[in-house]
């Protein structure tokens, strides 16, 4: 009796290691393309990030039409601000090398609000 739950347990680990290999494989041979998200879809793009620690930075995304300043730390990340229509505007447009010196002044007005 002992025996052939031992054997039932042993084939019920086989088939879970089994199929953990054969997805495995199938995500290797497909990609994870085949799974939808923002990122790949573009609908989430990073604009700018800037380190301010060690582990720490600000990033500013594209988020489909809106614009998001965020916190990145170690614990998480945090939305520090959402970015006015006529800011988010301003990013959409430009081009992806735009200066340093926008993404401070969008922060700065960020801040202020």
């Amino acid at each position: 009796m002992i025996l052939l739950q031992l054997i039932g347990m042993l084939a019920c680990v086989a088939g879970i290691l089994a199929l953990a290999y054969w997805v495995t494989r199938l995500i290797g041979k497909y990609g994870a393309s085949m799974y939808p998200s923002a990122a790949r879809t573009g609908e989430l793009c990073v604009l700018r990030q800037i380190p301010v620690g060690r582990a720490e930075r600000l990033v500013l995304v594209r988020l489909h039409r809106r614009c998001l300043l965020l916190g990145v730390a170690q614990g998480g990340v945090s939305v520090l601000a959402e970015l006015s229509e006529e800011d988010s505007a301003k990013w959409l447009e430009a081009p992806q090398s735009t200066p340093g010196g926008d993404f401070f002044s969008a922060l700065r007005g960020a801040m202020k609000k």
